[in-house]
């Protein structure tokens, strides 16, 4: 069963493999994401109850990943049922749901990325530059951003017959797309820089002073975010890019089952995101029983 893409009415059914893929991974991802990250939030909430700047990155980020979990479900009943019977204002409630938590994941990430870079590489303008009510600022910027963009995207296309399914046709012929992919390249540059430059500092602070092993453990934390954000982002960017140009006829028309396919499929590895940052909360866990006071480094 292969899901016409063509500009015209589409089929409502995608191929078989794609279907159990889709179960294979995403109902997995569902149950260990919301365990892991009830459990994170928890945490913060109740053992460690700080309010600074890593906690509120942490907190916006655990969010970001809760709410695309919940759209989860109704991603996964949406694909295995032939019709939506859910009503077209939830279904487009919850297309914006997961689309704009898996763009805020994104920010969030690089936002973390940036405060770590900052604070190690220019301690001085971090004094003065990092505080609880400017993270609160940037955090609640990108939220406003993500949810603007995704309201003007959603609510001015047409009706379908299945949730998540068949964008409207204009959307892949407006400069939408390439919006999204710019965000990702400059994101994706600015977290391997700052990854780059945070390791090298660790480590030449760690070569410098005899006996100073706890910078492993934050070179830990840089490698695990930057191999977590590439990992998880970057194959479905590359999908969305070739359908998008297969869609615009830049790639023959015979590939495009094939590249919607490859769409689904990097959208689940995409999702897997929100079980991945489970390790940057263990390592950061560890560095918040270390001591009652964080140190530059912390996130």
């Amino acid at each position: 069963m292969n899901q016409t893409v063509a500009s015209g009415p589409a089929n409502i059914t995608v191929d078989e493999f794609v279907r159990r893929f889709q179960l294979f991974v995403n109902v997995p991802t569902f149950i260990l994401g919301l365990v892991f990250n009830a459990f994170a939030l928890w945490s913060l909430c109740f053992r460690f109850r700080r309010s600074n700047v890593s906690v509120i990155y942490m907190m916006n980020l655990i969010m970001a990943d809760i709410l695309l979990l919940f759209s989860l479900p109704f991603k996964i009943y949406a694909y295995q049922t032939p019709e939506w019977s859910l009503g077209p204002a939830f279904c487009m409630f919850l297309e914006c749901l997961y689309y704009v938590n898996t763009y805020a994941s994104i920010l969030m990430t690089v936002l973390i990325c940036l405060d770590r870079y900052i604070s190690i590489k220019h301690p001085f303008l971090a004094r003065s530059f990092r505080s609880p009510r400017k993270t609160a600022a940037a955090c609640a910027t990108v939220w406003i951003g993500v949810w603007s963009c995704s309201a003007c995207i959603y609510f001015i296309k047409t009706a379908k017959p299945v949730c998540f399914f068949n964008h409207n046709p204009s959307f892949w012929k407006s400069p939408v797309v390439l919006i999204l992919q710019s965000l990702f390249v400059l994101s994706a540059l600015v977290m391997v820089f700052c990854s780059v430059q945070i390791v090298r500092a660790l480590r030449r602070i760690s070569g410098a002073k005899e006996g100073c092993r706890d910078n492993s453990k934050s070179v830990n934390i840089v490698l695990s975010n930057l191999s977590t954000f590439l990992v998880c982002f970057t194959p479905y960017h590359l999908a969305m890019l070739l359908y998008f140009l297969a869609r615009n006829s830049l790639i023959p028309a015979k590939y495009l089952t094939t590249l919607r396919n490859a769409l689904q499929i990097c959208l689940c590895l995409a999702n897997i995101n929100c079980v991945l940052d489970a390790i940057y909360y263990y390592f950061v866990f560890k560095e918040f029983r270390k001591s009652h006071k964080h140190s530059p480094t912390d996130r």
